[in-house]
């Protein structure tokens, strides 16, 4: 399980440090929490790395301490709990009562460091275990003391993020912060349970030696609150991302059905064709500039839409059974091949189309989304194609059959 769980949760925490890094160094530097960021992260990366069977072993041989990357994951779990209350109170208090308190968590740290590594080196010979160090020596008084020690200095730190996190959820109204605080503090109590199932064990190995150990819950319950305290603290960044994917598949749907229109319609009015800008490639720009190239090359076809391709258009959607803004939608699309035609003909229409008022009904997606059904009936409707040619043969035979020509 440690050599699952370990390196995958170590690269997701190294990737989320050089990115919060990467985005420190082109904003700048001058936020402490931003540098509480990126270090709780690296710490957390650097405690699964060393835990993992195979670095712990190559760590112990570069050394030349067995277990020292027991030391090392310890120092940099504490450190972890410290920069995630150091980040905390500099999002949740005024500068310089977040750089008081701060102050008294990293002196607070810097003397269960000192104490840690006096402890550990008092344990004494051991052999590399890197999955079972604490069953194995667990019952040496000196490691037990490091071990609670360790313990009760991380569970401290996880106790004041759950007061941080929780409380202060509640005041910073609905939203991605607020779920990501509250995400935090279940990943920190998360943590609280892998302490006390490392204290129980600690003590069954002094006290009851037969008692059955929970070791087998100790790289869950570590890797669970670590991936939750990592997704509550980016939560706000990557959160509103998420939101807004179905928006973006939305509007990437909206560019593929708009495309044969707006195609036909850039080929015979190649001007409205906007300057390419780096801006344009979100598909929400995308979209906006497609949308505003169909309605220019429109403007444009303006003399050469027919009025009587409309009305030929709408009694065959009606004969069909269309109505409302399929029905809308054939006529308008109708109207723009024919244009097309006309255009490349030099041809005006004898009924030219009269200009109406704006639709007061239709707001902007509204109307995208109307645009995307013209596309789609001018590129698969038959109806069109049948309105069109009867029209185009009815103005063949000199305006008649009921149509009125062009």
């Amino acid at each position: 399980m440690h050599a699952l769980l370990y390196p995958g949760l170590a690269v997701l925490a190294w990737t989320a440090a050089g990115v919060r890094l990467a985005t420190t160094l082109r904003d700048g530097t001058g936020n402490p929490a931003r540098h509480a960021v990126t270090g709780t992260f690296a710490l957390l990366a650097l405690t699964f790395t060393v835990s993992t069977p195979a670095v712990w072993a190559f760590a112990d041989r570069a050394v030349g301490v067995d277990n020292i990357a027991a030391l090392i994951a310890h120092l940099c779990v504490v450190g972890f709990s410290t920069s995630i209350q150091v980040l905390l109170l500099w999002w949740t208090n005024p500068p310089e009562r977040a750089g008081r308190l701060s102050r008294y968590r990293l002196v607070a740290l810097a003397v269960v460091v000192l104490v840690l590594v006096v402890l550990f080196c008092g344990v004494g010979p051991t052999d590399t275990h890197s999955t079972d160090f604490v069953a194995t020596y667990a019952h040496r008084p000196q490691l037990a003391a490091y071990l609670l020690m360790y313990l009760a200095a991380f569970s401290a730190g996880l106790v004041d993020i759950i007061r941080i996190c929780w409380p202060y959820a509640r005041l910073v109204g609905p939203g991605w912060l607020r779920r990501g605080l509250r995400t935090t503090a279940v990943g920190a109590a998360v943590g609280l349970v892998y302490t006390l199932a490392r204290v129980r064990d600690v003590v069954a190995a002094i006290c009851w030696d037969d008692l059955p150990r929970l070791e087998r819950l100790v790289p869950i319950t570590a890797s669970t609150g670590a991936l939750l305290v990592i997704g509550g603290l980016t939560m706000p960044a990557w959160g509103p991302r998420l939101a807004a994917l179905p928006g973006t598949a939305h509007r990437i749907r909206l560019l593929r059905q708009l495309r044969p229109l707006w195609a036909a319609l850039c080929a015979a009015v190649p001007a409205v064709r906007l300057a390419h800008d780096r801006r344009w490639w979100r598909p929400a720009d995308r979209l906006h500039r497609r949308v505003i190239e169909i309605y220019d090359a429109r403007l444009v076809l303006r003399p050469y839409l027919s009025e009587a391709v409309g009305d030929r258009a709408r009694r065959h959607a009606e004969a069909g059974g269309l109505g409302g803004d399929d029905l809308a939608a054939v006529v308008e699309a109708a109207k723009l091949r024919a244009a097309l035609a006309a255009m490349r003909a030099d041809v005006r229409p004898r009924r030219p189309e009269l200009p109406g008022p704006p639709d007061p009904a239709l707001d902007e997606v509204r109307e995208v989304e109307q645009l995307a059904r013209v596309a789609r009936a001018f590129a698969t409707s038959p109806l069109v194609g049948a309105a069109v040619r009867e029209t185009t043969e009815d103005a063949a035979r000199g305006g008649g059959g009921g149509g009125g020509g062009w």
